[in-house]
């Protein structure tokens, strides 16, 4: 019995010896001397930073106002047709939160040669998940994606230009 025991124990140390001899001799052996454990359960690699979107940026009435005669620019309306055609910033496009995938596809098409995209609906966190749902659709990391800080409401005590009447895209025309 001990011969079996002792050859067994000759085949495994043999084994691991030739193991570590081609490890060494290989070009792309495994380095036990530099080996260092991962810090974290979570490791992100740098494409993985890189695919992770910016943040929306929340801009005030007056930043906006500003973007407005820049013609890298678009603003949307996220509110409803109603509230739209009561009054909207000017030159603004309307994109309700309930569009069709036509309509969205419509306002992502007036995105060409744009570089900023801000959205707003009544409050701030309106116009967020539009916009979030614009960017993730958009598949567009040019561009900045930002909404107005208190909404249409901030805009028009703020006195900045607003146009009134109903949305050209809910009769199915979408004009910037």
């Amino acid at each position: 019995m001990s011969w079996l025991v002792l050859r067994t124990f000759a085949l495994l140390v043999g084994g691991a010896a030739l193991g570590l001899l081609i490890n060494v001799a290989h070009p792309h052996g495994v380095r036990l001397a530099s080996y260092k454990p991962a810090t974290s359960c979570v490791q992100t690699t740098t494409a993985q930073a890189e695919a992770t979107p910016a943040p929306i940026d929340v801009l005030s009435p007056t930043q906006v106002a500003n973007l407005c005669a820049d013609p890298r620019a678009l603003v949307v309306d996220a509110r409803t047709a109603e509230e739209f055609a009561e009054g909207h910033v000017a030159g603004a496009i309307h994109l309700p939160c309930a569009s069709s995938r036509g309509e969205a596809s419509a306002a992502l098409d007036l995105m060409t040669g744009k570089e900023i995209l801000v959205v707003y609906g009544n409050q701030t966190g309106d116009a967020q998940p539009v916009a979030e749902e614009l960017r993730s659709r958009g598949g567009r990391p040019d561009v900045r994606y930002a909404v107005l800080e208190g909404g249409f409401g901030a805009w028009n005590r703020s006195g900045f230009a607003c146009s009134s009447g109903p949305c050209p895209d809910c009769q199915g025309t979408l004009k910037p």
